[in-house]
């Protein structure tokens, strides 16, 4: 990730926006308390925490710059979703759909976004309306899968 994701401008960016990145060498015996609370066991290990080190989420294992943008983007939308903060996480998960609608971190967005408007509004349609969408895009998705309990009408063309 030293090579070629972290140094991409893109990667720089996001995190500069959204995040305080903090990079520990897992090398390094002075980490290993910190690496042993967060039960690491591999490299690249990405987290979102809290203030007070709680974790909102995280991913594991390398990505190119193109799929570790949204990817983190995604964890960082996730992280609001949980704090409430619902309008931020949808603006997020907005942004990943209309710049990487191809990721593989897109379906994700594609999820929560209906989620995150569900939450924010439980009496609007927009999670159906969002998942529906997911349907149609990201048929064979993770999290297509994941709201396939559902029985939704095909969306609106």
């Amino acid at each position: 990730m030293d090579a070629v994701t972290y140094p991409s401008v893109s990667v720089r960016d996001a995190l500069q926006e959204y995040a305080v990145p903090i990079k520990l060498d897992n090398t390094n015996a002075a980490n290993n308390a910190l690496l042993h609370k967060l039960h690491h066991i591999w490299t690249p290990d990405f987290r979102v925490l809290t203030t007070n080190g709680d974790e909102l989420y995280r991913f594991d294992g390398f990505a190119p710059p193109a799929e570790f943008v949204p990817r983190v983007l995604c964890g960082i939308a996730l992280a609001n979703l949980r704090c409430k903060r619902f309008d931020r996480a949808e603006a997020i998960y907005e942004r990943v759909l209309r710049e990487y609608s191809t990721s593989y971190a897109a379906p994700e967005a594609q999820y929560y976004l209906g989620v995150a408007r569900y939450r924010r509004d439980p009496d609007s349609d927009e999670l159906l309306t969002q998942w529906a969408q997911l349907r149609s895009r990201y048929p064979t998705s993770e999290y297509r899968m994941k709201q396939s309990f559902k029985d939704l009408p095909e969306p609106a063309k």
